[in-house]
């Protein structure tokens, strides 16, 4: 009997402790925002797109209208906004990483669902794949649909997932009129063409390739390289063979 009033009275001190702590919290002002999870975006760019005004009372913030503004960032992914007891907003950020440089109809970002993102530099573009041509690049924020990109984008994906060698042989992907690729060798720039059904099976074999006829001769032997014909590797000499 005395055990369970004192667990009553104990559960309704620390209810009445709860409600006395809301009850004070209505009452202060947001003293901070933290922002968490930007790596290419400025946090004062989320700061100034939140615009939170002076003297605003931590019970009166909107989150919804807080996550809203922030989504309008072209890097930003996803947003989650939440109260930090008593008196901090915390602004979690997923934001979208650029996977190629596009060199078309203007200079521009692409993340891996295509979407087009403002040009940026330093670590936003190390590692990324560079894709020219005279394709059109849409606006900031929308989707490019283009055939001979998506297959530029493939290939560079293949890559990245074979290994760190065959993922650096490559320096650019030229998309032609038609939609096909001409890939362009880090080593002596030489061109080559790209099949449209390109598999990591058989970039590995140009990998192989590479190294065992091309590697010890050099790359300014070679005129084209063509990966077109399933299970052949086509190759234009500067001089007969």
């Amino acid at each position: 009997m005395r055990k369970g009033l004192l667990t009553i009275l104990i559960i309704g001190l620390f209810g009445g402790l709860w409600f006395a702590a809301q009850s004070w919290s209505r009452h202060l002002e947001v003293s901070k925002v933290t922002i968490h999870g930007t790596n290419y975006i400025d946090q004062d760019e989320i700061l100034h797109l939140i615009a939170l005004e002076k003297g605003v009372l931590f019970d009166d913030i909107d989150l919804r209208e807080i996550r809203d503004r922030v989504k309008r960032h072209p890097y930003v992914r996803s947003v989650t906004v939440n109260r930090d007891f008593p008196s901090m907003i915390r602004v979690t950020v997923r934001e979208r990483k650029p996977e190629a440089v596009l060199l078309g109809s203007r200079m521009a970002l692409i993340d891996d669902e295509n979407i087009v993102l403002p040009m940026r530099y330093g670590d936003a573009v190390r590692g990324a794949a560079v894709v020219s041509g005279s394709f059109a690049i849409p606006q900031t924020g929308d989707t490019l649909q283009n055939e001979g990109v998506n297959l530029a984008l493939q290939v560079f994906r293949a890559t990245k997932s074979a290994d760190e060698m065959l993922h650096h042989l490559f320096s650019e992907m030229h998309v032609l009129d038609d939609g096909g690729v001409v890939a362009y060798t880090t080593d002596g720039g030489v061109p080559v063409i790209l099949g449209r059904d390109i598999t990591a099976k058989i970039l590995i074999g140009f990998r192989e390739f590479w190294l065992q006829e091309i590697v010890p001769v050099g790359a300014d032997q070679i005129v084209s390289i063509d990966l077109r014909f399933d299970g052949q590797i086509v190759t234009r000499w500067r001089t007969a063979r």
